[in-house]
């Protein structure tokens, strides 16, 4: 109805050049005056040529032709121009038809462009591209594959499953770049004949999918084109979900590497690797400021050989230019009075500044040797890995500081130990010798007396300087790991200290680096204690994990115990730490550390660290 209106109503100008209305007004005038103009003609020219018979029957058949003649020419001319501006209108109908079925047929192209655009994760993407084919291109059904047919996704709307099994085939024959067996196939599930559009997905030059969608008839031209452009804008948001999903990874790579990995170097490398993965560079490298401000080469990958100039000054070439404006840039190309350093033989490249509180920390470079090897809009997002890598910096100078304090507080420790422990008891020995000698003349027996105390206070010695070189002996886990490290400290303890150890090991979550390191210093920190303070005769050591899902270490001994309430953080060990350092450590992992002890009656450590 809305159609018909739109033509019936079509707005006329009368004053348009060409329209019927002008060209009957003005056919009002030149058709009475040519009127007029034959019959003068006759009347002042035939008429009088003849007789009286001449006359009458020439008027007679002048006015019976002319008249007839007249109204049968006009009525011709108007059925002529009717029929022209008819045509037209038909075919302005016919026009305005198409349009609103092209209008239509782009609006659902751009609502399911849309909903792609919408759509949160890749399944959602598949489902709304095979329904989204299916009703815009009126087929039977549709069918989206994006990865190998046995490792990738399949979605389909409206499809049996022997036509499912059919576009896995098809797909199969695209990736090996060949063409499906034909356009039309027989299916005898179905008994039916399916015209079948088949388009190939491809990212660069790589497959990754293809879609394909039945029909009962062969499509028309137009379900065609859409068809195409359903599968190419469905192309465009599958190659954005999958740049998406790999920022998110290579974010989480740097992040669990910079949770696991302790060693600078180490994590250097692995970040930088997880950046040039990501951003397809052909090498990279990490410099690191001084106090100088001079840019040092850390960390490098991709290079048959180290650069020859391993350092370099603020504002020397590419990289020192970006460090000293202090903003991630990218050069396609990269002139070649800019190549210096790592970038020696580059031909384009990109530099991530690394600052902590305006403070230069160093600067990471990724080189490619094409010119045009890196995409500006990729900068913002390499640029947060940038501040991820500031942060694994940071955090490793502060974890060197650390150390630093820790080596100092240790040889103070050590220092203090000496002091208050074997020196004075070498110093009272020493005394005691010196008294010896002087009892030797005057008093045997007191003298032998004298002299076997010196005896076991020397063992004694022996046996404190033994433990303490225990204590301080360095731990691999690395190259052990967590729990057999343990059995090797239990096998040697029992046998330093002269007691009865016994270990129980049940399963264990999986743990950082980190927190296996902070448990372990726990552990030995409490066995020490025991070897110490308590002087037992037996010590439990459990390890497992809570109902919580968090890893435990339990120590139990049967020793002389003490009252917490009265001993407070007093007590140290051969590492130098307080109960409330031991605390402190394990509620920085995000731990616990409970200590039961009664006077007579034992004590009972429990840690416990989570995932």
């Amino acid at each position: 109805m809305a159609k018909q209106e739109f033509v019936e109503h079509i707005p006329i100008n009368p004053h348009q050049k060409g329209s019927l209305y002008r060209q009957i007004r003005r056919a009002r005038v030149w058709l009475p005056l040519g009127i007029i103009g034959v019959v003068l003609l006759h009347q002042l020219v035939v008429v009088p040529l003849g007789g009286t018979q001449w006359q009458f029957w020439t008027q007679l058949l002048f006015y019976s032709i002319l008249g007839p003649a007249a109204t049968s020419l006009t009525l011709s001319w108007i059925a002529f121009q009717v029929r022209e501006r008819e045509m037209a209108q038909n075919d302005l109908k016919r026009l305005y038809e198409e349009l609103q079925d092209s209008h239509a047929l782009l609006a659902s192209i751009q609502n399911v462009t849309e909903k792609l655009a919408a759509a949160s994760d890749l399944e959602s993407v598949l489902d709304v591209a095979s329904k989204g084919i299916t009703e815009v291109t009126y087929a039977q059904g549709t069918a989206v594959l994006v990865g190998e047919s046995h490792l990738g996704l399949t979605r389909s709307y409206r499809l049996s499953d022997d036509l499912v099994s059919d576009a896995v085939a098809r797909n199969h024959f695209l990736s090996e770049g060949k063409s499906p067996e034909k356009l039309s196939h027989y299916y005898p599930s179905s008994g039916l004949y399916y015209s079948v559009l088949s388009t190939a997905i491809m990212w660069g030059r790589e497959f990754e999918g293809s879609i394909h969608a039945y029909y009962s008839a062969p499509p028309s031209p137009e379900q065609q084109e859409s068809f195409n452009i359903l599968a190419s804008a469905f192309s465009s948001v599958i190659e954005a979900a999958r740049s998406r999903t790999k920022d998110l990874f290579t974010l989480f790579e740097v992040d669990r590497s910079i949770r696991a990995e302790g060693n600078l170097e180490h994590l250097l490398e692995t970040l930088l690797t997880q950046m040039m993965i990501r951003a397809e560079a052909g090498f990279g490298g990490v410099y690191l400021s001084d106090e100088d401000k001079l840019l040092k080469l850390r960390a490098w990958h991709g290079l048959k050989a180290a650069p020859s100039n391993l350092n370099l000054r603020l504002g020397e070439g590419f990289i020192g230019q970006a460090a000293k404006e202090a903003e991630p840039s990218i050069a396609n190309p990269l002139n070649p009075q800019d190549r210096c350093g790592l970038l020696a033989e580059a031909k384009s490249a990109m530099c991530l500044p690394l600052f902590a509180e305006a403070e230069l920390l160093g600067i990471v470079v990724l080189g490619h040797l094409q010119e045009d090897g890196f995409n500006e809009g990729s900068l913002p997002f390499f640029n947060l890995l940038a501040g991820q890598v500031s942060l694994a910096v940071r955090n490793a100078n502060a974890y060197l500081q650390s150390e630093e304090l820790a080596i100092a507080e240790e040889r103070a420790r050590i220092a203090r130990e000496i002091h208050d422990g074997i020196a004075q008891t070498l110093a009272f020995s020493a005394l005691k010798l010196d008294l010896v000698a002087k009892l030797m003349k005057d008093n045997l027996p007191k003298a032998e007396q004298e002299l076997k105390y010196v005896k076991s206070t020397l063992r004694e010695t022996i046996k404190e300087v033994r433990r303490s070189i225990f204590a301080l002996r360095p731990i691999d886990l690395e190259r052990y790991g967590f729990v057999e490290t343990i059995r090797r400290y239990v096998a040697d303890y029992g046998q330093q200290n002269d007691l009865e150890v016994s270990l129980d090991v049940d399963e264990l979550p999986q743990l950082t680096v980190k927190s296996e390191a902070v448990l372990f210093r726990i552990f030995q920190e409490s066995m020490n204690n025991v070897a110490k303070h308590a002087k037992a005769r037996h010590v439990q050591v459990s390890l497992g994990t809570t109902s919580k899902q968090e890893a435990f270490i339990k120590i139990s001994d049967d020793g002389i115990g003490f009252d917490p309430s009265k001993v407070g953080d007093r007590i140290t060990t051969a590492g130098g730490l307080g109960l409330k350092q031991m605390r402190e450590r394990i509620e920085a992992r995000g731990g616990q550390l409970d200590i039961n002890s009664t006077p007579g009656q034992g004590t009972s450590m429990l840690a416990t660290v989570p995932e």
